[in-house]
């Protein structure tokens, strides 16, 4: 991709040459279309498509290309030319979307600028939306025929805009603060003291950052020089905010310094209002911050490594008092949804840049990394994060909470008696905490699993680990937090409130029910919990509500005569 420096030299050269002697793969010249707007709209969607099939490029608006004479050649972009409104018109028109960003270079001709258009390499073919496409072949912008696409087809599962390479060597680019960085993070994760020991070089080629004496563009983004990222990455950022409202901040920074460097800084700016609470735990009183580290840092990984370097933005961390926000542009991808997160097979949109960090220990590709967010947040009685897709980024919520100190500590006696408690169990337990029961319906919501998947979690953690008990018909079966567990979290108490407070909801539910069919005793039981004999007493309160009994032995049952009750009307 060449720079803005790269194309003043090039506009020198137009005293001696047309433009046209000067284009290439990735450069061409237009004249911007002052006569027509939709006319220059469509010639910009077709070169936006054409470059990005051939490997990316950049146009340059405002220069006639068969004119000798930087006097002639250069007749500039009007001022009235919106470059938001190109954009859009590349994105909406193009098939898979391509997202371009511009410069202006200020000249002494014409209307005194010109406009840069840069279109990134993708994962090509990309048409536009009524089928047509072309590519870039040389100077020329070729039509895209249809074994030219299955050629582009068959390359594209190796199509990655981290694994191109830069076109210098590998010092001229690199950051030793960034490296050391690097190291820091591998020792933290445990890497092999045999990565650890190695020299810079013999490490990056190790791991496939380094080919051929230059750094590949995944490697620039762990080990580059601000400068050297500006130039091939121009779109790499990082940001942080820390909000006083939804509109106002007290801190504001934000660089376009390597992966390692941004994420120590904004981890350090994190670390400075992050409380932490001290529980005892035997003999040692361990400390837990209000955002764990383990979270923290894998949502950052996280975004750094999946975000689209080809859109304009930044990976931003907002820290406002009650939640931090972590977004990063680009949409999910592969059919990863906000649904189907937690446990969807893994997708990388960047997928040599994953490597080197999976190969740095520093993520896991197994997709570990969204699990590990969830369980180190649900494990000490905390919310589970929030995901959602706002426009053209993601974006993740972790709320502010403290640990629940009897909650933490139920879980580390299970894991001592060799009882792992897995992620799809601490989402459940962590919603009973907050609610009385939960049904298959929201389990299968929350877990985001199937039902079938979902019924096996929930008879297992009733019938083996003892963590639930049900009720209800089964058809419509309930679960709560069995009564052994909250004597454990030390809410035996609530638990007894809850069940006397929760009389006239019970007797509601049973009046509903009758309604539409008979109940015996067992099955008043296996709804509300109660005993034998406190559902007698119960039945024997309804009577006033119409509530009869059908006295047949074994087979008796109760039924609701036909009138409105007190209770339901």
């Amino acid at each position: 991709m060449k720079s803005k420096e790269d194309i003043l030299k090039l506009l020198d050269q137009l005293e001696n040459h047309i433009a046209e002697d000067l284009e290439g793969q990735d450069i061409d010249f237009k004249e911007w279309n002052e006569r027509s707007v939709n006319d220059s709209l469509a010639m910009a969607v077709k070169m936006a498509v054409c470059m990005a099939n051939g490997g990316g490029g950049v146009v340059v608006f405002g220069v006639r290309d068969r004119v000798k004479g930087r006097k002639n050649a250069i007749i500039g972009v009007p001022p009235i030319v919106d470059p938001l409104l190109i954009q859009k018109a590349i994105y909406e028109k193009t098939d898979p979307h391509i997202t371009v960003s511009f410069d202006w270079i200020e000249v002494p001709e014409g209307y005194g600028r010109i406009l840069l258009m840069n279109i990134y390499p993708g994962m090509p073919p990309y048409t536009e939306t009524d089928g047509s496409a072309t590519i870039r072949i040389g100077k020329d912008c070729m039509p895209l025929t249809g074994s030219m696409r299955r050629e582009i087809f068959d390359r594209s599962g190796n199509s990655d805009f981290t694994a191109n390479l830069t076109d210098v060597r590998w010092k001229d680019c690199f950051s030793p603060v960034a490296m050391e960085r690097v190291r820091n993070m591998m020792a933290e994760e445990h890497a092999p003291d045999i990565l650890i020991r190695m020299s810079d070089e013999d490490l990056l080629e190790s791991i496939g950052a380094l080919k051929e004496g230059r750094l590949t563009f995944g490697g620039l983004l762990l080990v580059g020089s601000s400068e050297a990222l500006a130039k091939y990455i121009p779109n790499h950022r990082w940001d942080f905010r820390r909000m006083i409202s939804t509109t106002d901040y007290s801190i504001k920074d934000g660089q376009n310094t390597a992966i390692p460097i941004g994420l120590y800084e904004m981890e350090r700016y994190i670390a400075a209002e992050n409380p932490t609470t001290t529980i005892e735990v035997g003999f040692l009183h361990p400390e837990f911050s209000m955002y764990p580290h383990v979270a923290l840092r894998e949502a950052l990984l996280n975004a750094f490594a999946h975000r689209d370097y080809r859109l304009p933005g930044s990976v931003m961390l907002k820290h406002y008092k009650e939640k931090l926000i972590i977004t990063n542009p680009g949409n999910f991808i592969g059919g990863i949804t906000p649904d189907n997160i937690l446990h969807h097979p893994p997708v990388a949109r960047n997928g040599h840049l994953v490597d080197l960090l999976d190969k740095l220990r520093l993520v896991n590709r197994s997709n570990l990394g969204v699990p590990r967010i969830y369980k180190s947040l649900l494990i000490e009685g905390k919310e589970p994060p929030q995901y959602a897709e706002i426009g053209e980024c993601v974006e993740l919520t972790m709320i502010a909470s403290t640990i629940v100190p009897a909650f933490r500590n139920f879980i580390r006696k299970l894991n001592d008696k060799g009882i792992e408690v897995d992620v799809d169990h601490l989402i459940i337990l962590n919603y009973l905490l907050r609610h009385r029961e939960i049904d298959t319906y929201n389990a299968t919501r929350i877990c985001q699993r199937s039902i079938e998947h979902v019924r096996e979690i929930l008879s297992y953690m009733e019938n083996n680990l003892k963590l639930i008990e049900s009720g209800g018909t089964l058809n419509k079966r309930y679960y709560t937090m069995a009564r052994a567990v909250y004597a454990e979290i030390g809410s035996d108490a609530e638990y007894e409130r809850d069940r006397r407070l929760d009389r006239e909801s019970i007797k509601l539910r049973i009046l509903s029910i009758l309604k539409d069919r008979n109940l015996t005793n067992r099955e008043i039981r296996q709804i509300t919990g109660l005993s034998r004999y406190q559902v007698i007493r119960l039945m024997h309160e309804l009577e006033t509500e119409g509530v009869k009994m059908e006295i047949k032995g074994k087979q008796s049952y109760y039924y609701l005569e036909t009138k409105q009750t007190n209770l339901l009307r």
